[in-house]
This record gives structure tokens, sequence and C-alpha cells, in this order.
């Protein structure tokens, strides 16, 4: 579950939009409430768990969707607002049959009040029901698997063994098939990635497919893979759910943010700029600015918000808004750093954000680069040497009396800077990379072999873990 942690007067209407279509595609119950719960709202998914609609729930207190008439039991409700930290817990839900995962998550102003209280809820009954899977024999997987609401099937050595009722009906006469006949698209990929499971003894993958029901209809698979034993031999047990719609949502929400990122160059007759972006998931909470200041100075920032999903979203629109009010400001890098420390200390709660902040003086052919998290880049002389440079800065929001250093670099034309979130670290600091790949090539050319790097790396059972920009400044 992510965790969600907003500052509710600094949200304004574009964040509250993306907000509302980011929740929609969280597949969780999302439940927001005022202190004395009373319901403000819930997503699609709240609403349908409770079989309801939002004009319905007006007045309603957060108990009463359950037909009880005063607080549940083991509610930490309260301690959330008093504590003024996420708790998370699990229960039994009798009215629903179900066993939840509740995570509560205090909304503070920046005054550190709390204001209301986002709650998310998960359905965690298959987890706990699989958990038992190992300990039974062949009847009772069966027993098991079929009481579950999701397709669920099994197999070894890539063949299909078994399928309970509900995947039967989804796919036609599949015992004994190959598995790859599901996911014609992504069959030496999803080869890949099982020989993977089976080699490590994975205990969990979710990996995203194209799959293909029996009516040849094709919908957007999130599969949830774990290794098990079964009738004495290596296995993966592959529980199956449609997230085609949730898919649509999320790409929307990706596609605004992605429309957000900068396209056009300032001062592009003194600066070639390419640019890559591969999220780790749909919704990233890297991002990047280059601001013209006058014709002879621009200032730029990369950075990396901590989270994932819709709280790194929000905090990004949140972000923006005080990078552009310091370079109002003072165009010092060291300066904004200092700037943003502060602001963000006040205005993004627990959020941690990396970055770092650079500017180029064409009048002095000087660049000043600060950092705070984003620690490294790359500076690549016109004769394609490269010097890696390292700047010593903890995270945005972690002290108020942060020290945060800054270097200076006299510049020419034909030289390059590499800024680069964490995931890419590993690639720029293997030296045999950075010289077969990186010391002799164009930027567009770097850019072209990370691609390739990352999409390789995309298919592996771990796929991408960390969000991955680079941003590329070439002095002309």
């Amino acid at each position: 579950m992510e965790e969600i942690f907003i500052q509710d007067e600094e949200v304004d209407f574009n964040d509250l939009e993306l907000l509302e279509i980011i929740a929609r595609s969280i597949s969780d119950v999302v439940g927001v409430y005022s202190l004395n719960k009373t319901i403000m709202f819930y997503n699609q998914a709240g609403y349908k768990f409770y079989n309801t609609t939002k004009s319905k729930i007006k007045g309603k207190k957060c108990y009463e969707m359950l037909n009880r008439n005063e607080k549940c039991l083991n509610c930490f409700f309260e301690k959330a607002i008093k504590t003024k930290k996420v708790i998370e817990t699990e229960k039994v839900i009798p009215e629903v049959n179900k066993y939840m995962k509740y995570k509560y998550t205090p909304v503070l102003n920046k005054l550190g009040e709390a204001r209301f209280v986002i709650v998310q809820s998960q359905d965690i009954t298959k987890k706990k029901a699989l958990e038992k899977i190992v300990e039974e024999n062949e009847i009772r997987y069966k027993e098991i698997v079929n009481v579950l609401p999701d397709p669920i099937i099994i197999t070894v050595d890539g063949k299909i063994v078994l399928a309970n009722k509900v995947a039967l009906k989804y796919f036609d006469e599949i015992i004994g098939k190959d598995v790859w006949e599901l996911i014609p698209d992504h069959s030496e990929t999803a080869k890949k990635r099982i020989n993977q499971i089976i080699e490590t003894k994975k205990e969990k993958a979710t990996l995203d497919y194209k799959i293909t029901l029996k009516n040849k209809s094709v919908i957007d698979g999130e599969v949830c893979s774990n290794y098990l034993i079964y009738q004495g031999k290596p296995a993966v047990l592959s529980i199956i759910r449609d997230v085609t719609e949730r898919k649509k949502e999320l790409n929307a929400a990706a596609k605004i943010q992605k429309g957000n990122f900068q396209t056009i160059v300032p001062l592009s007759t003194r600066i070639n700029v390419e640019t890559l972006y591969v999220p780790a998931k749909t919704v990233s909470g890297d991002f990047f600015y280059i601001n013209k200041i006058n014709e002879d100075l621009i200032v730029g920032i990369i950075g990396d918000v901590s989270g994932k999903g819709m709280s790194a979203a929000l905090s990004i629109s949140a972000f923006n808004v005080l990078f552009h009010e310091a370079i109002l400001k003072d165009q010092n890098p060291h300066t904004i750093i200092n700037h943003l420390n502060k602001k963000v200390i006040d205005y993004l709660g627990e959020r941690y954000v990396a970055v770092c902040c650079f500017s180029l003086d064409f009048k002095k052919n000087e660049a000043k680069i600060a950092a705070a998290g984003i620690n490294e880049f790359v500076f690549q002389h016109k004769n394609n040497l490269i010097e890696k440079r390292i700047i010593k800065g903890p995270f945005l929001g972690m002290f108020e009396d942060s020290i945060f250093d800054e270097q200076v670099i006299h510049f020419d034309r034909g030289d390059k800077f590499y800024f680069f979130t964490d995931g890419l670290e590993s690639i720029f600091n293997n030296t045999k990379i950075t010289e077969k790949y990186i010391e002799k090539a164009t930027p567009i050319n770097v850019i072209n072999y990370l691609n390739k790097h990352l999409k390789n790396i995309s298919e592996n059972v771990d796929g991408i873990k960390d969000d991955c920009t680079l941003l590329s400044v070439e002095i002309k």
C-alpha cells in the first residue's frame, strides 16, 4: 500500500484533478474522512466496495457503511490523529466476510495539525488463504484456489497443471497447455521471468502482461507469481487480475504528468538538451525543469520525490511551485537549495526530495552545481575526458540546518553535463559502461544505449526498481 501524505492547504485545483484521476486507478479502497469520522469522499473502488454512491454517503460516518451504530473496535483512527503518524493494521470484517489490511494516514497542515484522515483498505483474504497452500496436498490446493475470486494457475516446466474454476471460465481447456499460449506477445519475456522465479525461489513477483482470453479478447493483466513446490517439483503459482480499466486511468494520469515535462529548451542557441525518462511504474516521482533567467543565464534542476504514484505526483506539483518561487528571488543554486530545504520541511511534511540544481552563466562560461540527495553528476570535456563529480548534501527536508556543497566549473563549447536520478547511478558508476558506451558517444547515442539497457532490465522478474531520468546538457 502506498503512503499518502499531503498538505491540504497547499493542494490547488489542478492537484485535486490529478488526485482524482489517480485515485480512480487505485484498486485499494481509499476513503477520506473528517476528524469526526464523517465521510468526505471515496475513490471508485470505495463506492463499489460499499455498494453506494457519492450522493448517498453525505453526512455518514465511516462505521455506518458497515451498518454499525457505533465506532468499530480496534479502530486506529483517533490514534493516527493523536500521534500524527501513519498506522497500519489487519483485521477481519465479518459484515463483508473479508480479511482486510488498513492504513490510516493523517493529513497535516503547515502547522502540523491534523485536518483530515485518508484510510486505505486492502482485501488480503486471498493472501491469508494462500499462506496455507504450501502446507496442503493436491486436494487442498483445489479446495483453496476454487474459493478465490481471481483466475489462479499453477505451472510446472512451463505447462499449466492446475487451474481454479474462475480460470477455466476465462481460458479454454488450459490444463496441459504451455502458459506462453496465454501471453503470445510476451512469451520470451515470460519464459525468462519464470525461470528466474524458480532459480531464486522468489516469493512474490508482480508482473504486467497482455493476456488473450478464450474469446480472443485481450486484457491488461496483473499477474502475481509465487514460487512453490507442487507434487515434489518446483512450480509457479500465478494469480491473474484484470486491470484494464485501472491501466487506462493510470495511463491518463501518466499522460498528464508527462505533458507537464518541459519540451521547449530555453536558449537553444547556447545549449543542446537531450532527456531520458523511464518510470519504474506508470506514474513517477522524478522531475526536471530548465528556466531561462536572461539571455546569458539559465537555472535548472533535476529531482526525485520519495514515494511513488499518487502521493509522489502531488508532491512534484507542490515542489514545482516552490522551485519557481525560489528562482524569482535568487538564481544561485546553493541559495536556491537552502531556500527549498526550509520550504520542503514546512510544506511537504515527512517527504524527502533529492535534487541537483545547476546554473549556466554564458557571460562567465561558468557552471554552478549544488546537490541535495542527488550527489553525483558527470562532466565531459570536449576532448571526451569524463569526470565523475560528487557533491555532498543530504535530502531536502531531512534537517533544518543541513549543509549543502556547491561546485563551480568553467566550461567551453562542446563540453557536456549529465545529470541523473538514482535509477541510473549504477550505470554511470560502471567504468566499463562509461568507457564503452558514453565516453565517445553523442548525447542521443547515450540515451539510445540507456533505453536499450533499461528495456533489458525491465524484462527481468524484478524489473526496474527506481525511476530513471537523465538530463544531458551540451554547450554549443
